[in-house]
C-alpha cells in the first residue's frame, strides 16, 4: 500500500500507473463533491477496474481530461462512461472506458442509497446545502 500527498494531477498521476500495475490503492477524499457518501478526509480504497465494474451507480476513478476524480457512474454508452460526484448538481463528465483505472468495492445498501440520491438529483441541492455547513472541508 503506497501513500502519497501533493496536488491533484501529480499524486493521482502515481495512484493512476499503481492502479495500472494491478495494485490497490488507499486515498483520501478531498472536497465536497461526493457528499454525502464520502466526506472530505474520508480514505477510500480503490482496486485496478475491470469490465464487468462499468456498471451504473458504481465509484470509479478516472481522468476527467485535465485533472482526476472519484466519481459517479451515472450513464455507460458503447465505450463511454458518464460520471457525476454525488456532491455535484450539475457538471457530469464523459469519457472513454480506457480513462477509468481504478473501483471502489460499495456494499449492496451503498448503491441502494446511491441510485435514491440519484434519483433525488433535482432538488437534493437543499440536503447538500446543509451537509456543507455541517461538514466544512
Amino acid at each position: 500500500m503506497t501513500t502519497k500527498r501533493g496536488d491533484n494531477v501529480a499524486t493521482f498521476s502515481v495512484v493512476r500507473d499503481i492502479l495500472l500495475e494491478g495494485e490497490r490503492v488507499t486515498v483520501t477524499v478531498k472536497g465536497h463533491s461526493m457528499l454525502p457518501f464520502f466526506l472530505s478526509g474520508s480514505t477510500v480504497h480503490l482496486r485496478p477496474i475491470k469490465e464487468e465494474d462499468f456498471k451504473k451507480y458504481n465509484v470509479v476513478f478516472a481522468d476527467t481530461g485535465g485533472h482526476f476524480a472519484i466519481h459517479r457512474i451515472i450513464n455507460i454508452e458503447g465505450n463511454k462512461v458518464t460520471l457525476l460526484g454525488d456532491g455535484n448538481i450539475y457538471g457530469t463528465e464523459t469519457m472513454d472506458k480506457s480513462k477509468v483505472y481504478g473501483v471502489i468495492d460499495c456494499s449492496k445498501l451503498h448503491i441502494f442509497f446511491a441510485k435514491i440520491w440519484l434519483w433525488m438529483r433535482p432538488v437534493r441541492r437543499y440536503p447538500l446545502a446543509i451537509l456543507r455547513r455541517i461538514f466544512p472541508q
